[in-house]
């Protein structure tokens, strides 16, 4: 049986036929587990459902033909428990048979970008919450710098677009109706481009005067960190999160406070930045503690500070993080040797792109996740960032999403049979995953990135995205080819999801152009593509971009890929 996240213990024995069950629930049993079972479809087999409630997110599954008994250790295994029947029924058949499951992780969480682009709507983000529950994740984080309605951000988020107040409290009930933990997340020190950048507060940068050198896009990456020295700073992040912070009933707050690259660069030159970066960092999680909550942050600033963690309050959580396919480890075990709360967090290497790369996502988590079990880690946050636009479409990140839910859940998950059991539950479609894995490897590396750096070297008289991309004619035509064999089955396949195929149709037209402009920068080569091609797949993506995300940025995205599309196809 195909069943996301693979079960610890399943020992089969005679095959039988489940098409739906009849559940009788032993007393105090919580109304959200209730809710899971009415979508399980009707039918002739017993489910007996009981709750011993210890705390544990294990459950045990005795199905017969007869009878099914489920045995939960918590409500919230319970959840999980009837997730899983319903992915058996999924399957069409069942194995009379015991399961004992229990997850390796306490946390599996999934962190989602929504601020550098694209805006997922609330129904996209409820189906992405239906999604990861279904593969029992329990936590959800999205990444916010500009993209609320802040009054610090007035005027701004306007032009951006946003989530609403009302969004967010709506989201955090649906969450906690699927046992999923929905925790804010804000920058809070570096990333503060938007906020920076305005006339009110650019004296509160730590770059002195600073002027763009490249598309906002990027410079919304490496720049803009607040200056922590002049007391106003605080004052402003302290607004920030109180504006934030009432919206979520999770007891934890993520501060963020990552790649703070400008700090001593500017107005403290010369200054102790370790020493900088703690004591503004610790402003900020005493005024977390203030609303109740207990501070998350990214581990890659203090790691190269490690003699000064022992300041950071012991409750903190350290997000570390690290993605590529073979990743560097060494802050998580540093982390671990001085006995400091940690999440280990992989990505899904969708950023800059169409599509995320599962030929690194998939050795990423499964490491990230192996390494942070040794090494008794109490969560997996698997990331989901946007660089450049966010132009990834939600079911081209998928598979990542899932793929580190099932690894938060199951380290020593088999790998090999992933596939399969995304196409069953997820995509409706045998052999979708085997097309999605060839439009990710058809991407050879971020096209769009790179393409954005000839954009901004023809903007600008200097450019911050400088690379030395220069991929040989041979590999793009070898690109070319995988990607176009994918088209044919994606526009004549039937799929249970339409969404995802009609996003991976997209995504699959979308790359083929980008290597014909690639090309053609190259060696001057097209493909056969021209202006017409990249103007229709232009209506071809805005359809798909609106069909799950606010307007965002999306003006801007067309624009500037026009702009490139006439430069190397016209």
């Amino acid at each position: 049986m195909y069943i996301i996240p693979e079960v610890k213990s399943y020992t089969p024995c005679d095959k039988f036929v489940i098409d739906g069950c009849n559940f009788t629930f032993i007393e105090n049993i919580d109304e959200r587990v209730k809710i899971l079972a009415k979508k399980v479809t009707v039918g002739d087999t017993n489910v007996e459902v009981k709750v011993e409630e210890n705390g544990s997110d294990a459950y045990k599954l005795t199905l017969s033909k007869e009878k099914i008994v489920l045995t939960a250790q918590s409500q919230a295994a319970a959840y999980y428990g009837i997730q899983t029947i319903r992915q058996i029924i999924k399957n069409g058949y069942c194995d009379a048979c015991e399961i004992d499951d229990a997850p390796d992780f306490k946390n599996r969480g999934i962190y989602f970008d929504i601020t550098r682009g694209r805006i997922p709507t609330l129904e996209t983000l409820k189906e992405l919450v239906d999604n990861i529950a279904y593969a029992k994740a329990n936590m959800l984080q999205l990444y916010v710098e500009h993209v609320f309605e802040f009054k610090e951000y007035d005027g701004i988020y306007q032009r951006t677009g946003y989530i609403t107040a009302e969004e967010i409290k709506e989201l955090d009930r649906y969450c906690k109706e699927n046992f999923i933990d929905f925790v804010p997340s804000l920058s809070c020190f570096g990333h503060l481009y938007e906020l920076l950048s305005t006339e009110k507060y650019k004296h509160l940068c730590e770059l002195i005067d600073y002027k763009d050198t490249s598309h906002y896009w990027h410079e919304r990456m490496p720049h803009h960190t607040i200056n922590p020295s002049d007391p106003e700073s605080i004052e402003i992040i302290k607004s920030l999160i109180d504006q934030y912070a009432p919206l979520f009933s999770s007891k934890y707050f993520n501060i963020c406070c990552d790649e703070t690259f400008d700090l001593g660069r500017g107005r403290n030159e010369g200054k102790d930045k370790a020493r900088l970066y703690v004591d503004f960092v610790k402003k900020i999680i005493a005024h977390v503690k203030t609303h109740g909550k207990i501070a998350m942050m990214w581990g890659d600033i203090i790691d190269q500070h490690s003699d000064l963690i022992g300041e950071i309050d012991e409750d903190t959580v350290f997000l570390n993080w690290n993605y590529s396919a073979e990743p560097y480890t060494k802050m998580i075990y540093n982390c671990a040797n001085k006995g400091k709360t940690q999440f280990v967090c992989p990505g899904i290497t969708n950023w800059s792109g169409l599509i995320e790369f599962t030929q690194v996502s998939v050795p990423n988590i499964s490491k990230m996740a192996k390494c942070g079990y040794e090494c008794g880690a109490e969560g997996l946050l698997t990331t989901c960032w946007g660089d450049h636009g966010h132009l990834s479409p939600y079911y081209a990140c998928l598979h990542g999403l899932v793929f580190g839910a099932e690894k938060g859940w199951n380290v020593n998950s088999n790998n090999d049979e992933f596939g399969k059991k995304l196409d069953l539950h997820y995509f409706g479609y045998e052999g979708a995953t085997d097309l999605y894995n060839k439009i990710a490897r058809s991407h050879l590396d971020r096209y769009w990135y790179h393409l954005l750096a000839h954009y901004c070297a023809d903007n600008y008289k200097d450019t911050c995205m400088k690379t030395g991309f220069k991929p040989s004619p041979d590999d793009l035509t070898e690109c070319f080819n995988l990607c176009e064999s994918t088209i044919p089955y994606l526009m004549a396949s039937k799929w249970e999801n339409e969404k995802a195929r009609k996003a991976l149709l997209c995504v699959a037209n979308g790359v083929e152009l980008m290597i014909a402009m690639t090309m053609s920068y190259v060696c001057g080569e097209k493909f056969g593509v021209n202006l017409e091609d990249a103007e229709n797949w232009l209506k071809e993506f805005k359809e798909e971009y609106l069909s799950e995300s606010k307007m965002g940025e999306l003006v801007e995205t067309i624009r500037v890929f026009y702009a490139l599309a006439q430069k190397f196809l016209a």
